[in-house]
C-alpha cells in the first residue's frame, strides 16, 4: 500500500471507521514505513491529545494491536449510543408536543350528543360590583342556550347569523355548534348531572343581527362556512346537518 494512500485512510482508521482487512494493511505498512509511522503520531495526538505508541518497527508492540481494535469499537458504539439517545429524546418532545397540541384544539359535537334547547333571551340587566366600591351595568341578550340534564356538556358554543330565503320566505337565522376540547372530550365527557343547568348566550342587545333572529338551527358541521357560502350551498348544509332548535311563532 503506497504512503498517500495510507495517509488518506488514517482518519477514517483512527475514528475506527475502516475494515479488518484495511486495518492490517495500514498496520503492515506502519510497521515498515517510518514516515507514516510519524505522521500517523501526529495525528493521534491531535485528534486526542495523548501519544501513543505505534510500531516503531516489524513486530514492535504487535501485543497491542488488538487492544486498539477493541478501543476503536467501543468508541465507535459510545457514538452509535449517543446519537440514537438524542434521537429517542427528540421524538419523545415530539409526541408530548403534538399531543398537548391536538388534546387543545376544539371538536364540534353533532347534536345527539348534547340536544341542547335553545331561544331568543329578552334583554337582561346585571349590576357587577368590584371590590374597590365601583360597579358596571351588563345589558346582555341574544341566542340563548341550555344544556339539558343526562345529555353530554360541552366548553364552547359558536354562534353565526344571516339571512335567507326558507320555504320562500326571507328569514333571520342563527346557527350555533356546541364544541368541546379534545382532552376533556377523551378524559372528562360525562352527561350533565340531574338538577343542574349551563346557560350560554351568545350575541346581545347591540347587535341587531341577534335580535332580529327568526329561527335558530344547530349544525353538527360546516358552521364555519355558513355565513360565506351561497344559499343553495346553506340550504344543503341545513339539510344534511341541521336540526331546528327553535323558531319564532
Amino acid at each position: 500500500m503506497k504512503c498517500e494512500v495510507v495517509r488518506d485512510l488514517l482518519p477514517s482508521y483512527i475514528d475506527g471507521l475502516t475494515s479488518s482487512v484495511t486495518n492490517e494493511e495500514i498496520e503492515k505498512h506502519l510497521d515498515e514505513c517510518v514516515i507514516c509511522r510519524q505522521y500517523y503520531r501526529e495525528m493521534r495526538g491531535k485528534n486526542f491529545g495523548i501519544s501513543e505508541s505505534v510500531p516503531d518497527q516489524a513486530g514492535e508492540d504487535s501485543g497491542n494491536s488488538q487492544t486498539e481494535r477493541e478501543r476503536r469499537v467501543l468508541r465507535k458504539f459510545r457514538r452509535i449510543r449517543v446519537k440514537w439517545i438524542a434521537i429517542t429524546c427528540a421524538a419523545v418532545v415530539a409526541v408530548l408536543a403534538g399531543f398537548l397540541w391536538i388534546t387543545n384544539l376544539f371538536i364540534p359535537l353533532p347534536y345527539d350528543q348534547v340536544q341542547i334547547v335553545a331561544d331568543i333571551q329578552e334583554p337582561e340587566t346585571e349590576v357587577i360590583d368590584f371590590d374597590d366600591g365601583t360597579s358596571r351595568t351588563v345589558i346582555s341578550g341574544g341566542v340563548r342556550v341550555a344544556e339539558k340534564a343526562g345529555m353530554y356538556g360541552f366548553n364552547d358554543m359558536d354562534c353565526r347569523y344571516r339571512e335567507m330565503t326558507i320555504e320562500g320566505k326571507e328569514r333571520a337565522v342563527a346557527f350555533v355548534n356546541c364544541q368541546m376540547l379534545v382532552r376533556d372530550y377523551l378524559f372528562h365527557h360525562e352527561p350533565v348531572e340531574s338538577g343542574t343547568e349551563a346557560v350560554w348566550v351568545q350575541g346581545d342587545v347591540d347587535d341587531k343581527d341577534f335580535e332580529n333572529v327568526e329561527m335558530i338551527y344547530y349544525l353538527d358541521k360546516g358552521i364555519d362556512r355558513i355565513e360565506d357560502v351561497s344559499e343553495e350551498e346553506a340550504l344543503e348544509l341545513i339539510d344534511a346537518y341541521g336540526t331546528l332548535l327553535w323558531e319564532e311563532r
